[in-house]
């Protein structure tokens, strides 16, 4: 039987049928409705003229209709695309210049921006469907029959899924249909085995990405998926305690201002089984408070837009409370390699690194894309012989934990020596008047690059570099990793997936520069 992502969705409907599947702000969608109206779409994406293979994008904060979207194109042959809600025009234009949509689907609060880029002639003329408003998705659902899925095979493109881009020009990485069956197969096998018609999964993050990721695992378990349209703490408590969540994925940062929050102290957070988090480990300070307000757990993974998106490794919920009682230096692993995948830590020379020693993650697994969209060049850069390579720095130990030191493009080289910004950035964040820290290279006359700490103070605080630069040599970092420039920000910048985005801290240093490193 070939995999397909209609299919498992298929699957799911016939376990549960009349349960309730989704529920955002307006109204809940049992598992045949959404089958049903997603049928429809379906039907109406093809009287809109879109074949198999064509390009079908959506952008719109978390709603029901996401998860309608991606069954639909599915069910049709078409290859799925994804705006992501919280980047701006520029990104957009990069991704529908690159996919070339027969029809992008949008909220109402995106449909100015796209009306305009599509003005500009940048991309590809599309045809703009918008939810709730005009010729609308709700007019074309409403008139179209429900179809039967075309004949689709496994080795069919199924998404593209482009990166976030933190450094450089968006890249889309191509999964078949195979591939995302085959990560819908690792979520439930390390994941979400548990779930089941009782639990309820709250989606904070935006849909188009590893939130997303997660809905049709926790479907097919029985398990509602809950959408949070916009976040605030406030509203995060009240429908914690209101819908009975179970479980959620949630940014680091997220984690942190949730568990610092007044409202904490009297939320009702009793239904609360697991919070996922990735992209990047949580300090043992924060990892300490946010267990006294949510209990053990947590669950850390690791993956990447490219290398099999949800996980690569996890740190599951007993291993953060052991370290966090009798090795905290673990809490800044991101665990240990799961059985779905490969992962190597790799030398300059593509092989395994030995215990101890710093190395390339390369990864390699049945889940993982296969190339990038429209990009030869790249993609002969980043896949070798099955493998995807990561750009992340890591070591792994002698017990099989891998914890990433940074990204290859990050490391700042001061004076001829490698200084990792996340090995100070661990330093700083233990320091009671930092609430967040990013560390860059800027230029310096005498070191080529000179090691910068951009802190973004807790209320009230005024740190000073000397009294940083004590804190880390309290640390036991060695001096030449020190910072010797503070920079005291309001916020530090992150990605649409809440990542660190550095790039966003350097520009303005080496803006006049001729290189963009020392």
């Amino acid at each position: 039987m070939p995999m397909l992502v209609h299919d498992f969705m298929r699957r799911a409907v016939i376990r549960h049928g009349g349960r309730p599947a989704l529920v955002d702000a307006r109204g809940t969608l049992s598992y045949n409705e959404l089958w049903d109206r997603s049928a429809r779409l379906a039907s109406g994406l093809q009287s809109r003229g879109v074949e198999k293979g064509d390009r079908v994008v959506a952008v719109m904060n978390n709603r029901n209709e996401w998860v309608e979207t991606d069954i639909a194109v599915s069910m049709i042959g078409a290859v799925r695309g994804r705006l992501n809600s919280r980047d701006g025009e520029r990104e957009w234009t990069i991704t529908l210049e690159d996919l070339e949509p027969k029809v992008v689907v949008s909220g109402p609060e995106f449909t100015q921006v796209l009306e305009r880029i599509r003005a500009a002639g940048k991309v590809a003329d599309f045809e703009l469907l918008t939810l709730g408003t005009g010729e609308s998705y709700e007019d074309l659902i409403g008139r179209s029959a429900a179809i039967e899925p075309v004949e689709v095979r496994e080795d069919d493109i199924y998404l593209i899924f482009h990166t976030s881009g933190t450094t450089g020009r968006y890249k889309g990485a191509v999964y078949l249909h195979s591939n995302w069956f085959n990560t819908y197969r690792n979520i439930l096998a390390l994941i979400m085995g548990g779930l089941d018609h009782t639990d309820a999964l709250l989606h904070v993050g935006p849909l188009s990405h590893q939130s997303g990721i997660l809905t049709a695992p926790a479907l097919y378990q029985g398990a509602r998926s809950v959408m949070m349209e916009h976040f605030d703490p406030e509203s995060f408590f009240d429908v914690v305690a209101r819908e009975r969540i179970t479980c959620t994925i949630l940014a680091p940062a997220i984690i942190n201002m949730l568990a610092n929050h007044p409202a904490a102290a009297t939320a009702d957070l009793s239904s609360l089984k697991t919070i996922y988090y990735s992209g990047s480990p949580i300090s043992p300070t924060v990892l300490r408070k946010a267990m006294e307000v949510f209990g053990p757990i947590f669950l850390q993974g690791y993956g990447s837009t490219e290398g099999g998106t949800v996980y690569n490794t996890i740190l599951y919920p007993d291993e953060h409370v052991q370290a966090l009682e009798h090795n905290p230096d673990r809490l800044a692993s991101c665990g240990r390699p799961v059985p779905f995948f490969d992962v190597r830590i790799a030398d300059e020379k593509g092989q395994e690194a030995p215990v101890g020693k710093m190395g390339e993650v390369w990864v390699r697994g049945d889940a993982a894309s296969v190339r990038y969209w429209n990009q030869p060049e790249a993609t002969a850069l980043a896949y070798e012989n099955g493998w995807f390579k990561m750009g992340d720095l890591a070591v792994r130990d002698s017990e099989g934990y891998i914890t990433i030191v940074d990204r290859k493009n990050d490391m700042i080289v001061s004076g001829g020596l490698n200084v990792y910004p996340r090995e100070v950035e661990d330093a700083i964040a233990s320091h009671p008047a930092v609430r967040e820290v990013a560390v860059i290279g800027v230029p310096d006359e005498k070191w080529g690059e000179a090691v910068m700490a951009c802190v973004a103070p807790v209320p009230g605080a005024n740190p000073e570099l000397e009294e940083i630069q004590r804190h880390c040599r309290e640390a036991g970092l060695a001096s030449y990793k020190k910072p010797i420039h503070l920079e005291l920000v309001e916020e530090i910048p992150k990605t649409a997936v809440g990542k660190l985005f550095r790039r966003a801290l350097r520009e303005k240093h080496w803006s006049d520069q001729a290189r963009r490193v020392g």
